[in-house]
């Protein structure tokens, strides 16, 4: 009786905060690097897909996955970032890990072997923010302090020498930092004052302080004091002011500082007269941004697609991706792209020879494409055995493993309505589900040592 009484009410619950999902909620955090991809599930475990040669997946491996792969079973990954061939996370803890090429120490854990799974950076407890650029990276504390390590030909770690690091140094000692962006050879970081600063390589005007000149230490652009959102790509940098208005310097033969040029500048330039702008994210010669509205927009280089308007026709001025309105977060890399709709879905496109769109293939795609939750989490209740659910969403069926044999599984919809019930005894089970209309349920599953349920999302 006291099971059946902790199942109702955690359910109860869990109807409470989930009855609005209409679709799967797969990921909430995602990553691109050159040819590979990472993300955090909704549960918090890590994901990752595309190129490993360097192990920059962290499976363990060197070899290419097309579909996306849970990297360890921990649960409380919280932030990530990818680069070119190596990648980084921050853990629930504050605590840092990387893994993939360490050429120059680019890992930042005072070595330049290469690791094959997540490794900690260190001992520190409260790192924030983590940004790899091409062969250094950037990082914050929660006490606003700035942090990096790698390559430092051009100064843009930042700390007034041109001597690379093999672990993370602080920048100077301000500790007012709120924002980062590590691009190629160059950083870009706001303060909490709304101040733009910059350093690194500038022979594109990349810093955006009217010269060509690189800067071994951050300099202020302007004066303004309204910046709210930065994004540093390839040799550019663009970002966002609190009024809403879009912004980018640097390089721009192939139209990424969208202004309708293909002109470089090394000041602060304004694409057009929208003032709904809020998210942005610049790939290496391509730039994803978002509009209050939800609406997915891009400009820039479109050789493989990465701009997904359904053409490889390169674009100088910010061009609506399909009529959705539900976007929430975007992020591209070198040749492709990934974003995140409001509704938890994945969606990636452009160059895919190397698995990173993680739909299954090596096709490349030049429109938004769906990405399947690669397994669903489990809800646990009691302490039953680690169960696998998965697809999700699903269509026809759902495959349930456990360690230990399934004695029934009972579906009910989002009001508690029991919808379906099977009697079961096996450790895997194929559950049908092509009768059910599309939608989301729940999954209670029993086995000898107790209860699980899980959410699953029926198209």
């Amino acid at each position: 009786m006291k099971i059946k009484y902790i199942f109702k009410n955690t359910v109860l619950f869990l109807l409470l905060l989930l009855y609005n999902f209409t679709t799967a909620q797969c990921f909430q955090k995602i990553s691109t690097g050159d040819s590979h991809s990472a993300a955090v599930g909704t549960d918090g475990s890590l994901w990752t897909w595309g190129q490993n040669t360097n192990g920059q997946l962290g499976d363990g491996t060197t070899v290419n996955k097309s579909s996306p792969t849970q990297i360890g079973s921990a649960t409380n990954w919280s932030n990530l970032s990818a680069s070119e061939n190596h990648a980084f996370a921050i853990k629930n803890d504050g605590t840092l890990w990387g893994w993939g090429s360490n050429i120059n120490g680019l890992l930042g854990d005072g070595t330049s072997i290469d690791k094959y799974i997540p490794t900690q950076i260190g001992t520190d407890t409260n790192w924030s923010t983590i940004k790899a650029g091409n062969y250094f990276t950037l990082a914050l504390k929660t006490d606003g302090t700035l942090w990096g390590w790698g390559v430092n030909l051009y100064g843009q770690l930042g700390d007034g020498t041109t001597a690379g690091r093999n672990i993370p140094m602080q920048i100077g000692t301000a500790n007012n930092w709120s924002a980062i962006s590590s691009g190629f050879h160059h950083a870009v970081a706001l303060k909490t004052d709304g101040t733009l600063w910059t350093w690194g390589l500038n022979n594109n005007g990349q810093l955006g302080d009217g010269t060509n000149i690189d800067k071994n230490m951050p300099v202020q652009v302007g004066n303004a004091t309204n910046w709210s959102t930065i994004s540093a790509g390839e040799y550019r940098t663009n970002a966002i002011k609190t009024d809403g208005t879009l912004w980018g310097f640097g390089s721009n033969g192939y139209g990424q500082l969208g202004d309708g040029t293909t002109v470089n500048k090394n000041v602060p330039t304004q694409a057009g007269t929208a003032t709904n702008w809020n998210i942005l994210n610049s790939g290496a010669f391509q730039t994803l941004a978002l509009k209050t509205d939800g609406t997915l927009w891009a400009f820039g280089n479109n050789t493989y697609g990465e701009l997904g308007d359904g053409t490889t026709i390169d674009k100088n001025v910010p061009i609506q991706i399909g009529t959705n309105a539900n976007w929430n977060i975007i992020n591209t890399g070198l040749h492709h792209s990934m974003a995140l709709k409001s509704d938890g879905s994945l969606w990636t496109w452009g160059q895919n020879t190397n698995g990173q769109l993680g739909d299954g293939t090596n096709v490349s795609k030049i429109i938004p494409t769906p990405i399947a939750c690669p397994l669903l989490s489990t809800i646990y209740i009691t302490g039953a055995s680690k169960l696998k659910v998965y697809p999700n969403p699903a269509h026809g069926f759902l495959k349930i493993e456990a360690g230990e044999p399934i004695l029934q599984t009972i579906i009910t919809d989002c009001n508690g309505r029991i919808i379906k019930t099977d009697k079961q005894d096996a450790t895997t089970v194929t559950l049908s589900i092509e009768n059910l209309q599309a939608g989301s349920y729940f999954l209670k599953i029993v086995t000898p040592n107790g209860n699980s349920a899980a959410k699953f999302v029926k198209e």
